[in-house]
């Protein structure tokens, strides 16, 4: 016997996602008839809400979307109802979430204020499980001539290499760089580590003339300029 799936309009009219969006916009649904939209229909004992839920619930400690940038495909398709195509779309869903956030900054805008530069990394970042360290390479005017992920580390440490960073910056002729990097832990404040590698950093940009403009540590959804803290 075929399996059965429920769909959309099988749902009272009161709880399809379409026809509130088509009433109230895209504002108005709730996580799950976000989800619901994506996937479309349900199996025979669950509708798209009620797998929408499933989904959002699926990840042992991210729950909610944020579990879309932590789940894989594999996992996903392990849900009864989640084949390759409503895997994938929820996959791509949460990478166009990443992508947009990155292009809130026009290339050519100074690149310079710390809650500028956390707001641009901050999507991507702060659903790594482990501590990545990126170096964003600017130009004189601080106007950002390109930023690399250099090192990936564990989920409580990450070794940065001077001597590749500044590499790195002499290839590319910048003036400054800022150096980023998350802690998994959600909680964005200095390690003795980091605030070591801040330090040397600084001391082995100044010797070839090429400055560090800060030290920029994400949370979730929070950071700390160590700059602005005074180390820089």
């Amino acid at each position: 016997m075929s399996q059965k799936y429920y769909t959309m309009k099988e749902l009272p009219e009161s709880e399809r996602p379409y026809e509130k969006f088509e009433k109230y916009g895209a504002s108005s649904l709730s996580d799950a008839e976000l989800v619901a939209v994506l996937i479309k229909s349900g199996t025979k004992d669950k509708n798209c809400i009620e797998l929408a839920w499933e989904i959002l619930k699926l990840h042992p400690v991210h729950k909610g979307l944020m579990g879309l940038h932590h789940l894989t495909d594999k996992e996903l398709k392990h849900v009864a109802g989640i084949g390759r195509v409503k895997a994938a779309q929820l996959l791509c869903a949460a990478e166009i979430a990443k992508r947009m956030a990155r292009q809130r900054l026009p290339e050519r805008d100074p690149f310079d204020a710390p809650e500028i530069v956390a707001g641009f990394f901050m999507e991507e970042m702060r659903t790594k499980e482990m501590e990545t360290t990126i170096v964003v390479y600017l130009d004189s005017r601080c106007r950002l001539i390109r930023y690399e992920l250099l090192f990936i580390g564990s989920a409580s440490f990450c070794v940065a290499n001077p001597r590749e960073i500044l590499k790195k910056a002499l290839q590319y002729d910048a003036s400054c760089f800022i150096l980023i990097h998350n802690h998994p832990s959600g909680d964005p404040t200095p390690s003795k580590a980091d605030l070591s590698l801040t330090e040397r950093m600084k001391t082995a940009g100044e010797l070839i003339g090429i400055s560090m403009l800060d030290h920029i540590i994400l949370g979730d959804c929070q950071y700390i300029s160590l700059r602005e803290r005074g180390y820089i």
